[in-house]
């Protein structure tokens, strides 16, 4: 993973027909000079963000730019369609059979899941705010 840092926030620009570029993992850094700032510099607010490109971002599938879209690309990043399933497939075991030997690791992934899904609304809705 790499990470970069920017003196502005960085969200989603459309890298080819069917991705977008998108930044993820934003860490806040207040007082932020950078290293070859010249002198006199004033600390400003920067942002870090961490991802698989040399840039700090992460390229998703994304066929248009819409919230939707966007929100399906960033889930993919962590989760492929056929994990999707099986978390989902894992979760209706636990609920019809709670006493299964593996409910209650089900049922972590189902909260892991949705944490990471409530995260990724989160981050796409701030790219529109």
């Amino acid at each position: 993973m790499n990470r970069k840092i920017y003196l502005e926030r960085m969200t989603f620009s459309r890298y080819d027909g069917g991705r977008c570029l998108v930044y993820l993992n934003e860490e806040k850094i207040e007082n932020h000079v950078p290293a070859d700032a010249p002198e006199g510099f004033k600390p400003v607010t920067a942002y870090a963000y961490t991802g698989p490109e040399d840039d700090g971002g992460t390229l998703i599938e994304a066929a248009d730019d819409s919230r939707d879209a966007l929100i399906n690309g960033v889930i993919r990043s962590l989760y492929s369609q056929t994990e999707e399933d099986a978390i989902k497939t894992h979760q209706i075991l636990a609920l019809t059979n709670p006493g299964h030997d593996k409910a209650a690791d089900y049922a972590s992934e189902w909260a892991r899941f949705n944490i990471d899904r409530e995260e990724a609304i989160r981050t796409v809705d701030s790219w529109f705010e």
